[in-house]
């Protein structure tokens, strides 16, 4: 009988899932993906199904998660996979605070602690806290584990984490830097210093997960030393909807100025500007869409505004790697990953241009690569590769669910996909 690994993905009204099925050797192969979307709203609800490469849609009323669970178990019998057969469960959360600086197997003040920081993490951690609850209600007895988006980032020295703020909102009310994406970040450093041959331990790299949400990491000795997502996922480079880093001052006088215009309450132009922060700005903002595809493609063609709307993204990227290289000790790799990193050479190309003093040579013909583990450049003058790394974050989340889950064990220093 084979036995199974799953990985589970909670969001307000979608459920990401990957099962993997477990092989001799301890290895993990993937088995079949997909997500449930528009959950709650019966009319619209259905299910995105991938198994070797074959996609599909199922429409189907699904009114809660835990129906949308139910509906994904179904699918799964369809292909003679029992839930007796799934050994373990990883579920994604995004943030685990202070507290957690890896994935841990889920009991009860896990549970306490991701609702107590239901606070700092409004958006995420309540849908990921229901996806746990569900898949236990579900599932029972089976183990199951959480991954943390800000566990990589816990090694952050203080002098990277800390902001220039009154010593209350530090101490009581928890601001600092938690960065995010840090599964993401973690799985892509170990992968570029496998493909370098470099000890991870000894690997120096930047790593740019670029997607609808952005975000930059440092990595010295094989660990997180500074990131640009920030308390939230709202600070750091511009990003599909976020606006990433502004003036603060900016939230006051625009709050100021919808008041004075439009007669509302202080409450509604915060939540306003807010919102607009979040969903309204970044590149749907700057080029009517937060589909960079579609910016760049007019860009090709010669339209000026998209051009300058790539040249204003990529110089914000530019900056903050920039930066990291100037405090590294050395980098062996600037990595880039995620939908629009390993999609968009056009971009990639356009950030190395505005990295001049690093000396960057992009190969034109391998920076066409799409969605391949490859090397599209390189500084000969400082010894840096730049490398296309597609990231796999469910793999972590199956790995660390079948260490600490399934067997029992401590997760490993080197994982089989380094």
């Amino acid at each position: 009988m084979n036995k199974y690994i799953l990985a589970l993905n909670c969001g307000s009204s979608s459920l990401k899932f990957t099962l993997f099925l477990i092989t001799d050797g301890h290895q993990l192969e993937h088995n079949l993906s997909g997500v449930v979307e528009e959950i709650g709203n019966i009319e619209k609800s259905r299910l995105k199904l991938e198994v070797n490469e074959e996609k599909s849609i199922r429409n189907m009323p699904l009114p809660n998660h835990r129906d949308a669970l139910e509906a994904v178990f179904r699918v799964f019998e369809e292909f003679n996979i029992h839930k007796e057969d799934i050994k373990s469960i990883g579920h994604r959360v995004v943030h685990g605070g202070t507290k957690y600086n890896h994935s841990i197997l889920i009991e009860q003040e896990v549970l306490n602690t991701i609702e107590q920081l239901i606070p700092i993490a409004p958006l995420h951690n309540p849908p990921n806290l229901l996806g746990i609850n569900v898949a236990r209600e579900v599932m029972g007895d089976v183990p199951q584990v959480a991954v943390f988006d800000t566990a990589f980032h816990a090694t952050l020295p203080e002098y990277a984490f800390r902001y220039g703020i009154p010593e209350q909102w530090y101490k009581e009310f928890d601001v600092r830097t938690y960065g995010f994406h840090g599964t993401s970040h973690m799985y892509v450093a170990k992968r570029a210093a496998s493909i370098l041959g470099k000890a991870y331990d000894t690997f120096n790299g930047i790593t740019a997960h670029l997607g609808n949400g952005c975000s930059i990491t440092k990595v010295h000795n094989g660990q997180s030393v500074d990131t640009s997502m920030g308390f939230t996922p709202l600070e750091g480079v511009i990003m599909g909807t976020r606006s990433g880093d502004i003036d603060p001052a900016i939230i006051a006088h625009v709050v100021n100025q919808l008041i004075e215009r439009e007669a509302i309450s202080h409450k509604e132009a915060f939540d306003r500007v807010m919102t607009a922060l979040n969903k309204e700005s970044g590149l749907k903002a700057l080029g009517k869409t937060n589909m960079m595809q579609e910016i760049r493609a007019k860009a090709e063609q010669g339209d000026v505004q998209a051009e300058l709307v790539v040249s204003i993204y990529a110089y914000r990227i530019a900056k903050y790697i920039g930066a990291y290289w100037a405090t590294l000790d050395g980098c062996d790799a600037l990595v880039f990953t995620a939908g629009l990193g390993e999609n968009e050479g056009y971009v990639r190309k356009k950030i190395a241009g505005f990295l001049a003093n690093i000396g960057i040579e992009i190969d034109d013909e391998k920076n066409k690569i799409r969605k391949e583990e490859v090397q599209i450049g390189e500084s000969k003058t400082h010894g840096l590769k730049v490398m296309m790394i597609p990231t796999d974050e469910e793999i972590v989340i199956g790995y660390d669910a079948y260490y600490l889950g399934y067997l029992g064990q401590e997760l490993p220093k080197k994982y089989p996909f380094e």
